[in-house]
């Protein structure tokens, strides 16, 4: 029953993720739009509040998405569901989130003007997604550091 619960938020959420990809893409490229000048070294990240998911670039400091847009996007409950079933939602999310961001970054062409790019839980800076690759490392990894 467990599963199935699991099965099904991660549905719900999979959908919610399904139906804001376009926003996102475009987002992105509204951002890369901009004129964009990194230190040298430097790559560019973006960053996820880990409470309400408004998604910003660190460049810029622009919101590619506001917060609660994820909130909006779930069905009603989907949180409260969530924390029932699972005992918390951070988990689910980010395993599909970051993903989902780096499908809409490639789909933006980001790659072929910043690489590599990462996205990091605003508070979790010690480790960053890569876009480009598609999975987490440490920052030390990741920069070189």
């Amino acid at each position: 029953m467990a599963e199935a619960a699991a099965n099904g938020l991660r549905a719900e959420l999979l959908a919610a993720l399904s139906a804001n990809r376009d926003r996102l893409r475009d987002a992105i490229l509204a951002e890369l739009a901009r004129p964009i000048h990194l230190d040298e070294g430097r790559c560019l990240q973006f960053e996820i509040d880990p409470f309400f998911f408004g998604i910003s670039s660190c460049a810029t400091e622009e919101a590619l998405l506001s917060d609660n847009w994820l909130d909006d996007a779930l069905p009603e409950g989907w949180f409260e569901r969530a924390e029932a079933a699972e005992g918390g939602w951070d988990e689910m999310i980010s395993e599909e989130l970051c993903p989902w961001f780096a499908e809409c970054w490639e789909a933006a062409g980001g790659p072929a003007r910043f690489s590599p790019a990462f996205l990091f839980l605003h508070g979790s800076h010690l480790v960053q997604f890569d876009l480009e690759r598609r999975r987490w490392f440490s920052s030390a990894e990741a920069f070189g550091e």
